[in-house]
């Protein structure tokens, strides 16, 4: 998760299939166009069906994230315990939490 926004990604975290798709979600989130080289970096690992699951993935979890972020959702207490318990291990995703009304 430390490195999912890096960009370019590190040679030695992840393999070729997972920076396939990170690539792709990487583009697909920031809504730039998916050239040749992104779709054929997933090509060379997936089926065509995989690919399409990949991307009905990215897309939910992108539509899904906009929702809360919009909505500023709540999160459940015992999640957001866990998550804030983990941020100050510094074990947590380093995609930092947005600021919650009233804290």
């Amino acid at each position: 998760m430390g490195h999912l926004t890096d960009d370019p990604l590190p040679d030695d975290v992840y393999t070729a299939e997972e920076a396939a798709i990170i690539r792709y979600a990487q583009k697909s989130t920031r809504l730039e166009p998916i050239d040749n080289a992104t779709y054929g970096a997933l090509k060379q690992h997936f089926s065509k069906e995989q690919i399409i699951d990949i991307c009905l993935t990215v897309g939910l979890s992108n539509m899904i994230n906009r929702f809360h972020a919009t909505f500023q959702t709540d999160v459940d207490e015992s999640t957001l315990a866990e998550v804030e318990a983990g941020t100050t291990q510094g074990d947590s995703c380093p995609i930092t939490l947005p600021l919650r009304p009233g804290k």
